[in-house]
Formats: C-alpha cells, sequence, structure tokens
C-alpha cells in the first residue's frame, strides 16, 4: 500500500536523511517503515497489557462488611487481593503476587494519610510494562529486582528515581546483610555534600545480571528497600506513559 501526501518539512526531511545514513539504513522508506512497525508494535504493547489490566475503578470493588475500618486494601484487577495494616504489607503482597498487574492501595472507612515524595528512540522489542501503583491518587514507578551476595538472591522493590546518579539502598538493609564498602565518595545531596560509603554487589533484573554500585540511604515508609538511579537505570531503554501511567523497561 502507498501512502499518499505524506509531506514532512525541509527541516525534518534532513534530519530523516541524516539519521537514516547514521544508522545505515538502505533508504529513508526503510527508516520510516521500521520507525512505523516500532510505533505499532508498541501501542499494541500496551493495548494488551490495558486489555488484560483494567485501570482501577472504585465502583466495581466489593469492599466487605467485615473487613474492619482502617484496613489498608490492595487492588488487583478491580479485585481485593489483600488486607494489611500498613501500606507496606500491602505493598509487599502485591508485589510479589501479581508483579505485572494494575496495582493499587485504599484504605476503608479512613482516608489514607498524605505525603509527598522527593527523590532526586524505543523498541517494543524484549520490552516489559509495568502499571505505576497507585496510592491516595499519587503515582509511583515501582519496580521489582534481585540481588546476589553472600551466594544468596533477595527479592527487592525499588523505584525508579531519574534524579539521581546512583543508585541506593536502604541503610537497615545494608547493616542486616553485613555488606562491606568497597571506598568511599563525595556525593551532592538536598542538604549539601556528604562524604557517603559506596558498596558494590549484583544487580538481577529479568535474567540479566549487572555489577553496580550503590551507597546507603535511610528509606522509610511503604515496602522500599532501594532507590534505583542512573547507574542502574541506563542499562535500559526506559519509557514513562505519564497519561497511561505506565513505565516500560528494555534490556540493552
Amino acid at each position: 500500500m502507498t501512502i499518499i501526501n505524506f509531506k514532512v518539512d525541509e527541516k525534518k526531511k534532513k534530519k530523516i536523511e541524516e539519521i537514516t545514513k547514521l544508522k545505515g539504513y538502505k533508504s529513508v522508506s526503510e527508516f520510516i517503515r521500521e520507525a512505523i512497525d516500532d510505533k505499532m508494535n508498541l501501542q499494541k504493547l500496551i493495548d494488551n497489557f490495558k486489555e488484560k489490566n483494567p485501570p482501577i475503578d472504585l465502583k466495581k470493588i466489593d469492599i466487605p462488611e467485615f473487613i474492619p475500618d482502617g484496613k489498608y486494601l490492595g487492588i488487583s484487577r478491580n479485585t481485593i487481593v489483600a488486607t494489611g495494616d500498613t501500606i507496606g504489607e500491602v505493598m509487599k503482597v502485591l508485589y510479589e503476587k501479581f508483579p505485572d498487574a494494575t496495582a493499587g492501595i485504599i484504605r476503608k472507612g479512613k482516608e489514607i494519610e498524605s505525603f509527598e515524595t522527593l527523590f532526586s528512540i524505543f523498541s517494543a522489542e524484549n520490552t516489559k510494562c509495568y502499571q505505576q501503583a497507585e496510592i491516595d491518587n499519587h503515582f509511583y514507578p515501582f519496580l521489582e529486582f534481585s540481588m546476589i551476595f553472600n551466594d544468596s538472591e533477595e527479592s527487592i522493590i525499588g523505584l525508579v528515581d531519574t534524579g539521581a546518579s546512583i543508585t541506593a539502598l536502604d541503610k537497615k538493609f545494608i547493616e542486616t546483610h553485613n555488606l562491606t564498602p568497597i571506598r568511599k565518595s563525595s556525593l551532592l545531596t538536598a542538604n549539601g555534600i556528604i562524604e557517603a560509603e559506596i558498596y558494590k554487589c549484583i544487580f538481577k533484573y529479568e535474567g540479566r545480571k549487572y555489577e553496580l554500585e550503590f551507597t546507603s540511604a535511610n528509606i522509610s515508609g511503604l515496602a522500599l528497600q532501594a532507590l534505583l538511579g542512573k547507574n542502574f537505570i541506563d542499562k535500559f531503554n526506559v519509557l514513562f506513559l505519564g497519561n497511561e501511567k505506565l513505565f516500560c523497561f528494555q534490556p540493552l
């Protein structure tokens, strides 16, 4: 099929020609066909995800009367799948049992305490998308991965933090596992420059392993144990779809 009257301005035309030459395409047509295929494949990936994981609709959620007021409820596919006394308890169950599903947390009979957080070309091939977790109408890109140390592997939930150049693990987690620092480094933080200890371990995601450095931080609340900084993020192509409340990871 031929697409008729497909026009671009001269500036964009020159840019397309530059990319075609730089990337080694045989022709501009080949580049455009591949770009269209990538866009269509990615949209199909998103549509399939949304079909299997409809957005949370509170009107469709039946909360049993026997659940006491004040309990936190974990929601997946508009069904209550977990209850707990804290957000952290519920989140742990959600990400252990329903890691790929649309997830949300509500509270029966009481409002969730308000809180704020301050943390510092894409192909559909090998891409995995996740729903951002919804907590009190705020959305957070939580990612489950694992770490390998002392001949053991442990699953961890981290927050994707594009504002941090280095990954940080919860201080209590580091102390519990008796991890030893490899050096010290100056870190620029909201409170100024500090001297921080730097560690190194194997991070694992979707079967791929990465030896990465990280520092420690006091990460309290929720079920988070890590802030995934740029040295982790840069191992992937990452796409945030704000309107869809999705984020996607593609290993490089």
